[in-house]
Order: structure tokens, then C-alpha cells, then sequence
């Protein structure tokens, strides 16, 4: 290694702890970027290069770099995503909270032929801004900010370890198999976009559909089940109901597990809950009263409605003892706990 190389090593152990202050610092903004988005991601992540990977790359490639300002990934930050369309909305918060090095920023995505298919992502090189916000020591100094989906994550990964450590290069026929399989990974980080805008719409309709009361014939599933629950009023006035008979407040809980309860009574349709409130309202309310009226709760499940509406339909329907042991079980577990609250139930339909 040339003295230049050697100094520049020497400028590194000198300021490696400033470099891991700055990593510290640029994890929690990014961290921040992601929560004030309000997105969900895999991860954010940083490292601070290692003294012997930056000695073996200087090694590689000394004659491109004069002083350790040259090298702009001694810290490396990534944020893995979900979605493709989350990289541009992270990039552009990048763009508003560090200063970037835009000639040696790049974005993978741009760069590739329309032909081809490879790598893609987003790569900026950055840093803070002096001020009296951060100390000087850790401002100025470049850093590198990667922003990926998961997919193209596992497929840097993947290419990087098979593709990149062999000496004599990749045969093209592997080569062209990468690239089938990055072309798969792309087109299936188009399509996971496309069913989270199918989901948000299909939801957004099931919602406005409940609202206008026009949803009798709407399926149950999670999401119409969570939209009903969440939007019509007859339900919503019967949660409140019951809380206040328990003097407590609203937890909302998805109510996705009474879906094979309901199923179990023949309620398909939220037409059918419907029904179900209209035939059941009065002996669930009896039975809500008797049960959490003194029961000193703090906060009641926003599903606490289908919880004694389906009890006072298995009443009403006058369902025989092995009936209503078979319902509980699919919300208890066993047999055992399930014959006993069917035994307290039916003493509640004896007291009613």
C-alpha cells in the first residue's frame, strides 16, 4: 500500500468515532423520515465501514481517491421498503433534511436500459449541513443513503453474493438468468403496488357503501366486517351502548376473528348482521348488562357488540347445549372452557 493509502487509513482510525456518531444521528432522522410518512418498512439500517474492508478497497482502487473525503460510503445507510412507490416518497424527505451530493447520487432505476434488468434502487450520497443543529465533527462528512423494496433488497443480496465473487467473471447463461430473475422481482414489486391500490379502493367503497346503507349484500370478510364494525351507525351506537354500561372506554380491535363465528350462525352477508341486531338487540344488551356491569373494566374491544350479539342469537335461535359448546370452541379452544360458558350462558337465558 502507497503512503497516500496509508494516510488516508491513518485520517480514518482518527475519525471512526465521529463517523459512528454521525451513523447514530442519520438512523434516528431517517427512522424519523419513515414514521412522520406514516409508512411501514423492513428496516433502517447503517454501518460504518471497517478498517480492513476500507484497506482492501483502497487496495482495489487507491488511485481514484487523494484523502478520506473521497470516499463517500464509510458510513452506508439503507432503508429496505415494502412497496416501490414508498422509495420516491422516502427519497424526497432525503432530499429535504440532508444535503446531497448530486453528482455522486444516482438513481439505479433511471440508469437501466428499457431492454434490461438489474438493480434498482435509489442511492444518494449526503451529508449534514454545519449549523448549530449537529457538532462540527459530524457535519460535512459524506455518507451513503440506499432506499430499496424488499425484493430488490433480496436481489442485490443475492446477485452481489453468487454474482460479483468470482474472479473470472459469471458465464453468460447465469448472467441471463439473473436478469430473468430480477425482470420476475420487478414485475412483482409492480403488481404488490397495484393489490395495495386494489385494497385501498375496494376498501373505500365497502366504507361508502355502509355509510349510505347500501351494503346488504356485501360478503363478510375482513374488511367489510372492520368497515361495518367501524362505520354503521346502528353498530356503532350498540358499541357505545355497552360501554357505557361497563363505564369504559373504546379499544378498536379488528374484528376479524368473529368471521367463523358468524359463519358458524349463517351470518355471510352484512345484510345478515343486520338482521342479527334487529332479532337480537334487546337480550344482548341484557346480556351485556349482566356481564360487565360490574365488572370494573377500563376499556371494552370495539368488537364487544358481536360478542354478545351472537351469544343472544345462539339464544334466541334456541341452539341446543352441543351447539353452542361447538360455536364457543372456535373462540375459547377447548371443550372444556367452552362447556362451562355454555352452561353460564344458558343460566343467563333461565335469569332472563
Amino acid at each position: 500500500m502507497n503512503l497516500k493509502c496509508r494516510l488516508i487509513l491513518e485520517d480514518y482510525r482518527k475519525q471512526r468515532d465521529d463517523f459512528i456518531a454521525l451513523g447514530d444521528t442519520v438512523h434516528t432522522m431517517l427512522s424519523d423520515i419513515v414514521k412522520e410518512l406514516g409508512l411501514t418498512v423492513l428496516a433502517v439500517e447503517h454501518r460504518v465501514k471497517e478498517e480492513k474492508s476500507l484497506a482492501g478497497k483502497l487496495e482495489r482502487k487507491g488511485d481514484g481517491y487523494n484523502t478520506l473525503e473521497d470516499i463517500t460510503d464509510i458510513l452506508g445507510c439503507r432503508v429496505v421498503c415494502f412497496l416501490s412507490d414508498e422509495i420516491d416518497k422516502i427519497g424526497q424527505k432525503v432530499e429535504e433534511n440532508f444535503v446531497v451530493d448530486w453528482e455522486n447520487s444516482s438513481d439505479k432505476r433511471a440508469l437501466i436500459k428499457e431492454d434490461a434488468f438489474g438493480y434498482l434502487s435509489l442511492h444518494y450520497i449526503c451529508s449534514l449541513p454545519f449549523g448549530d443543529k449537529w457538532p462540527d465533527e459530524i457535519c460535512g462528512k459524506k455518507f451513503e443513503v440506499q432506499i430499496r423494496t424488499i425484493l430488490q433488497h433480496a436481489w442485490s443480496a443475492i446477485h452481489h453474493d453468487i454474482g460479483y465473487k468470482s474472479d473470472f467473471g459469471v458465464p453468460r447463461e447465469i448472467r441471463r438468468q439473473f436478469a430473468r430473475l430480477a425482470g420476475l422481482l420487478e414485475l412483482a414489486d409492480d403488481e404488490f403496488v397495484r393489490a395495495r391500490d386494489n385494497m385501498v379502493g375496494y376498501t373505500e367503497d365497502i366504507r361508502q357503501r355502509i355509510i349510505t346503507d347500501d351494503a346488504d349484500d356485501i360478503s363478510i370478510n375482513m374488511i367489510s366486517l372492520n368497515e361495518y364494525v367501524l362505520h354503521n351507525q346502528k353498530m356503532q351506537n350498540i358499541i357505545c351502548e355497552i360501554a357505557d354500561i361497563a363505564g369504559a372506554e373504546i379499544s378498536e380491535i379488528d374484528p376479524e376473528s368473529y368471521i367463523p363465528q358468524l359463519a358458524f350462525l349463517g351470518i355471510t352477508k352484512l345484510g345478515d348482521i343486520e338482521i342479527m341486531i334487529k332479532e337480537n338487540y334487546d337480550l344482548a344488551m341484557t346480556l351485556a348488562k349482566k356481564a360487565l356491569s360490574a365488572a370494573g373494566l377500563d376499556i371494552v374491544s370495539s368488537s364487544v357488540a358481536l360478542r354478545f350479539l351472537c351469544r343472544a342469537e345462539l339464544l334466541n335461535k334456541n341452539y341446543d347445549f352441543d351447539k353452542i359448546v361447538e360455536f364457543l370452541k372456535i373462540s375459547l379452544g377447548t371443550k372444556e372452557k367452552a362447556e362451562r360458558q355454555a352452561k353460564h350462558l344458558l343460566r343467563q337465558k333461565e335469569e332472563c
